[in-house]
């Protein structure tokens, strides 16, 4: 039997790396002046400054211009893209505040007995025994289903800060989930206004039309001090044995402000907007070089905490694919919308073979020149030509020219064709969301047109495996070949089904299928 294998980011936080969400975060606190420095020498050493390249597709006296990088006005755009665009994920997650804490105090090791002891000891009262929902109350239009203040968590937070208003972090935290809340509620009003000004108008007049979309939220304050909090270096705040319950409050809110903004964080639209402007130096010379500066940034990254995973873990998705060979399955092809080598990586390490991994959304061994819109994968980036300026090849779905090239375009070819020829698909850490419509139409075409049987490996949740199912169906737009379609519902540490490996589960599964 041949099995064809997909992973997304998920399948690698068991590793020690980021989720996507946090993958942005730290992004932004890079220090990007090695990088900027990087560049200069290119420019003033390297180019030739008679050449064609130099001469017509570069700006005069690029050796000399300014190098720039993206800042705090574009992760400001980053937060109000999150609000609007993703707000009602921010809602939600605000008003299961207490849901929220839990999750950070088992991150950061803190028990609720210590907290409630120390909340108790601060303020004279039992933790989760006081509200503020008979205290404060908001304006009606934006209130409606908001339950911060009632969440036992938030109440604690605001009680400590009223007796120790000295605790500065703390009131800051607090202060930032509340723009953050008001924001989003308020952009959901204003689009509701722009959308619904009037419930009924003639058709053939238009200035109705003009007059609708007239309302826009002003997000200068909506998202300002989380945006400061969040573009800071990390706070280290104790959590030792002598913590005060003000350190032990604030960094459980820290933790849940990343983790929220850990899966909204909207960063496709930065990409979106300055992609572009790879492909025009010379009229749109700061905007490239942002660009440029930051994809050099991101490989840096990625391949930092790559190498941070000291030691590697012994167990993981990756390890699993050993047991191919224990029950005869045959790895067709591999393919990842990740950007590092760990997959090839483990492999190596471990002593097992495996088909050459399509990365399609690029990695740390390509390299983009937009001036010929072509691609080079290399392993060693000293080798990578200097006379013309190649960029880091990743965050491909909000570059579309690069898919265009005919070392991308084999590359999902060469996939496709290998999936199609597979008894079953297998996709592990990878949520089909809409920004990867390039790579969910192939999954389609594969269930619908080629009839294949995809398995979708997912962690185990509240919701049951016809659940996922459905929700499967609906992502990718499928209509028929609904049967198809298969959750497996994992443990999230064992990896296990029912006490059996998620690779022997799919075996058993598509071994019936084949009877």
């Amino acid at each position: 039997m041949r099995l064809g294998f997909f992973f997304g980011a998920g399948a690698e936080v068991g590793y020690g790396l980021p989720s996507g969400g946090q993958f942005a975060i730290d992004l932004f606190r890079q220090d990007v002046s090695l990088h900027k420095q990087a560049l200069r020498n290119q420019l003033q050493t390297q180019i030739d400054r008679q050449s064609i390249y130099a001469t017509n597709w570069l700006p005069d006296r690029f050796d000399s211009k300014r190098i720039h990088a993206f800042g705090k006005n574009e992760f400001s755009s980053l937060i109000e893209s999150s609000i609007e665009y993703r707000k009602q994920e921010m809602i939600r997650r605000l008003n299961q505040f207490d849901i929220e804490a839990d999750i950070a105090l088992t991150q950061l090791g803190i028990t609720q007995e210590r907290l409630a002891q120390c909340f108790s000891e601060k303020t004279g009262t039992v933790y989760g025994t006081r509200t503020y929902t008979q205290v404060v109350r908001m304006n009606p239009l934006l209130a409606q289903g908001i339950q911060i203040f009632a969440s036992h968590f938030y109440s604690a937070v605001l009680d400590v800060i009223r007796i120790s208003p000295e605790s500065v972090d703390l009131q800051r935290y607090a202060a930032s989930f509340i723009q953050l809340l008001v924001g989003a509620q308020g952009q959901d009003l204003v689009q509701q206004l722009n959308q619904e000004l009037f419930t009924e108008a003639p058709d053939d007049i238009s200035f109705f039309d003009d007059i609708s979309g007239m309302f826009k939220l002003e997000f200068t304050s909506a998202g300002s001090t989380a945006m400061d909090l969040l573009l800071a270096e990390r706070r280290t705040f104790s959590s030792g044995e002598h913590a005060t319950i003000s350190d032990l409050l604030s960094a459980v809110v820290q933790q849940i402000l990343e983790n929220i903004f850990s899966t909204v964080l909207d960063y496709q639209s930065l990409i979106d907007s300055h992609f572009r402007y790879l492909y025009s130096p010379k009229t749109e010379w700061a905007k490239f070089t942002k660009m440029a500066i930051f994809l050099r940034t991101t490989r840096e990254y990625i391949s930092t905490r790559l190498q941070r995973v000291v030691s590697i873990a012994d167990c993981g998705y990756y390890h699993d694919l050993q047991r191919c060979e224990v029950l005869g399955i045959e790895i067709s092809t591999i393919g990842t919308a990740n950007y590092n080598s760990l997959v090839e990586s483990i492999a190596s390490e471990i002593g097992f073979d495996i088909p050459e991994v399509m990365h399609l959304n690029g990695g740390v061994n390509d390299y983009y020149n937009p001036y010929k819109n072509s691609v080079l994968t290399c392993n060693d980036p000293d080798q990578i030509p200097n006379d013309q300026i190649y960029v880091p090849f990743i965050l491909t779905q909000s570059g579309l020219k690069p898919l265009t090239s005919v070392d991308m375009s084999r590359r999902y070819v060469s996939l496709f064709d290998s999936l199609a020829e597979s008894d079953g698909i297998v996709v592990i850490g990878y949520g089909f969301n809409v920004d990867d419509c390039h790579i969910n139409g192939m999954f389609r075409e594969l269930v619908e047109d080629k009839q294949k049987h995809l398995y979708w490996v997912c962690v185990s949740s509240d919701q049951s495996a016809v659940q996922k199912e459905r929700e499967l169906v609906i992502k990718l737009r499928i209509s028929s070949n609904i049967d198809h379609v298969h959750v497996i519902l994992v443990n999230r540490d064992s990896r296990l089904i029912d006490q059996v490996p998620w690779i022997d589960a799919i075996n058993t599964h598509c071994m019936g299928d084949r009877e």
